[in-house]
């Protein structure tokens, strides 16, 4: 924004750097939030569904039978003992002891997991409860309809971990009237896969549904074959209070780390406020004028005689980033203290929101092109204007810089107007998917009415 002006174009040709704090500010509203805030903000629940090995640095982390409990059920881990003795093996289906140095525990394998088990060992569990070798078994606590616990193999978390956490975090908002935030870890799993989940908040039935899916590489690629079974994939937690989604992308955690998630009450229901410490004051149109102000100041106390320019082009800056940032989902607190809740964004190209980040650069890029052409002959006396298109076209100086503009700015107009027809069918989507999800719910409700199915 420093190259609206012309006095802060000319010191920054002659040396004085005090121009980029305009700079500086438009970086601002990130740095404040990434630096500071986020380390500062309360998380009242961690989940972390699969912890992971302190020097490794992945999942999962060792766990020994004498740590057992049911606080840590449905949690990923491993156990590293000897298989004891064999109680019971069919088709798809085994169950074991297996014994470390501080106890033993239950083993079950069954339907998906039992076949891979037999792999990863590479002997049947018969032959290693003979020979008395020392082996691994990834999987989670487990307790039985009689309340015993018992060791399930598997290679991921159980869903109904998350599901439950995110369940109780939203009652306790409801009951404390408070905010309650949640910091849900990622899956790291050894050569640099994770294993995606997704947490889906039915509204209208009171339910928390998170789906466990396969492992996927940095790049969101899903692995093939490394779905989990049925029987531990979904897991489904009931709320006491009623609550809704606001931010209308689906939550998926994958090969990003995981996000924080508060929930507040709103009236007589709990919100969703995806990553609670971003886009508040620091991302606001107040917090604009009041940066513009503190560099004015300053700038006017040290004697820098175009202090003025530079306290606009400063809220300006900063202006733009907030203003930027509103043209995705997330929306900000734009005018605080008069509004304390996010405005929702424009959600323009919600396909592809890179495209809309590289139109802004582009524009932005463009604007500062534009501004150097037309001040060159004030910053640099006796050098005319790199592109004067009123020598070459019937127009005036005036129009013609404003031509040029357009022509200049012409990518990233094309690419809004592009994403603006992207919201368009993106919302058109949405409606039709809970039409299709009201119907099923009206059909499943009219079976169960005369008896199911």
């Amino acid at each position: 924004m420093a190259m609206f002006f012309p006095p802060l174009l000319s010191d920054l040709v002659k040396g004085v750097m005090w121009p980029v704090l305009a700079g500086v500010s438009a970086y601002l509203p990130d740095f404040l939030d990434f630096k500071f805030k986020k380390f500062l903000w309360r998380v009242d629940y961690l989940v972390d569904p699969a912890p992971r090995d302190p020097l490794r640095k992945l999942s999962p982390r060792r766990i020994r039978v004498s740590e057992l409990s049911q606080g840590l059920r449905w949690r990923l881990y491993y156990l590293e003992g000897r298989v004891e003795d064999m109680l019971e093996e069919r088709e798809g289906y085994a169950r074991f002891k297996l014994a470390d140095d501080t106890g033993s525990v239950i083993v079950v394998a069954r339907d998906g997991d039992y076949e891979k088990l037999r792999r990863m060992l590479g002997s049947s569990i018969q032959e290693l409860a003979a020979s008395g070798k020392t082996v691994r078994i990834p999987g989670y606590l487990e307790v039985d309809e009689n309340g015993a616990i018992y060791w399930n193999v598997a290679d991921a978390p159980h869903s109904q971990y998350v599901a439950e956490a995110v369940a109780r975090a939203i009652d306790e908002a409801y009951e404390t009237g408070r905010m309650v935030t949640v910091k849900i870890h990622n899956i790291r799993m050894p050569g640099d896969f994770y294993r995606r989940f997704l947490i889906q908040y039915d509204s209208k039935n009171r339910r928390i549904i998170v789906h466990m899916g396969p492992l996927v590489s940095t790049g969101g690629l899903p692995l093939e074959g490394t779905e989990p079974p049925e029987y531990r994939r979904i897991g489904v937690a009931e709320t006491k209070h009623a609550f809704r989604k606001v931010y209308v992308r689906p939550t998926v955690i994958d090969a990003f780390s995981g996000p924080e998630i508060g929930y507040e009450k709103v009236g007589d229901v709990v919100e969703e406020v995806f990553i609670p410490w971003h886009r508040g004051f620091s991302h606001s149109l107040t917090a604009s004028v009041v940066i513009g102000g503190i560099i004015g100041l300053a700038t006017l106390a040290l004697g820098y005689a175009n202090w003025f320019y530079l306290a606009v082009a400063s809220m300006l800056g900063h202006a733009m980033h907030v203003l930027e940032d509103q043209l995705g989902f997330m929306g900000s607190v734009l005018f605080p203290p008069l509004t304390k809740r996010r405005i929702p964004g424009l959600m323009l190209g919600p396909s592809r929101q890179g495209l809309i980040n590289f139109a802004t650069n582009w524009l932005m890029l463009a604007l500062a092109a534009w501004n150097v052409n037309r001040f060159m002959p004030e910053i640099s006396p006796g050098m005319p204007k790199p592109i004067e298109l009123s020598n070459t076209l019937p127009v005036t100086p005036a129009a013609g810089d404003a031509l040029l503009l357009l022509l200049l700015a012409l990518p990233a107009i094309a690419i809004y107007a592009w994403g603006v027809l992207d919201r368009r069918r993106f919302l058109i989507k949405q409606k039709e998917r809970l039409e299709e999800e009201k119907a099923k719910e009206a059909v499943e409700e009219a079976y169960e009415e005369v008896g199911g199915y």
